[in-house]
């Protein structure tokens, strides 16, 4: 992995090599050479959470852009053991970078001290946060390696896992208009309420504005296009209750107002700007 080239584990293979020529420049006994021989750290039970980030189910801002740059944050864990016990276990390191990469992302330690998020301490589970920036447009395959040490500059075998970096926004969708279909003219202003029901996969939080558009019957827009719709609670507006995914919005149709068939069209937009389906209904001014 080109990534790791420059990581903690490029010293502990130097630690190696000079433990393996002091080994030549001084005598040993048997016992000594005994000892060196397989005690090394092993990693097992390696786990990163979570496995799969959507960088589309983070918002920075009021929208989502392209180039907006992500603080990504996971959870690595590994269980560390060693021959003569785990006292002897020095470190347990991890680094991160993309595939195919060249450069390191996070480096960092794994501890088993109990501190969040290790649970317990001295159970032989390290555990650590790693944290690295990314454009939310960097999506594919990450990878996590995780090493031990012990207090000879002995490595345990490397332990990689893979993290996914996806993108998969859901555009909102419309549904469940109320809106009257004709209307007669009285002798004094109408207050007509107009109303949506709106939702998104990526949830309610993710819907940016819903608005429409009106039409007159020669076919000209009317010159406030596009009007705004709420969800808030405000009576003013409408809106019976906040929050419920129902877009509502008061217009005041004049006594004087032309008949004909009036076009509206609706659509919502999501944090990405992405555009649902559009409704398009008709509404007759008659005398």
């Amino acid at each position: 992995m080109g990534f790791l080239s420059s990581v903690p584990r490029a010293r502990w293979w130097v630690r190696l090599s000079l433990a393996s020529l002091l080994a030549f420049g001084c005598e040993r006994t048997e016992n000594s050479v005994l000892e060196s021989v397989g005690a090394t750290p092993t990693l097992s039970g390696v786990s990163i959470s979570p496995t799969t980030i959507n960088t589309d189910s983070i918002t920075v801002g009021s929208t989502r852009k392209p180039d907006d740059i992500l603080q990504l944050r996971v959870a690595i864990f590994a269980r560390a053991s060693h021959p003569l016990g785990s006292q002897n276990i020095s470190a347990v390191r991890f680094a991160i970078g993309r595939e195919g990469g060249s450069s390191t992302l996070s480096t960092g330690e794994l501890f088993d001290n109990g501190s969040e998020p290790d649970q317990l301490k001295g159970d032989g589970i390290f555990s650590g946060r790693a944290s690295f920036q990314i454009q939310r447009v960097e999506i594919g395959t990450y990878l996590a390696e995780v090493s031990a040490e012990d207090l000879k500059g002995y490595v345990s075998n490397a332990v990689i896992l893979p993290l996914q970096i996806i993108r998969t926004n859901q555009p909102p969708a419309l549904s469940d208009l109320q809106a009257p279909d004709t209307v007669k003219l009285a002798s004094q202003d109408q207050l007509l309420v107009l109303q949506v029901k709106a939702s998104d996969r990526n949830g309610l939080e993710d819907i940016q504005r819903v608005v429409f558009n009106s039409f007159r019957p020669d076919g000209r827009g009317s010159s406030s296009n596009p009007f705004q719709m709420f969800d808030d609670g405000d009576p003013n507006h409408g809106d019976a209750t906040g929050g419920d995914g129902v877009y509502s919005l008061g217009i005041v149709l004049p006594a004087n107002t032309p008949t004909g068939a009036y076009r509206f069209e609706f659509q919502a937009f999501d944090k990405a700007n992405e555009g649902s389906n559009m409704i398009i209904h008709l509404m007759t001014v008659t005398q």
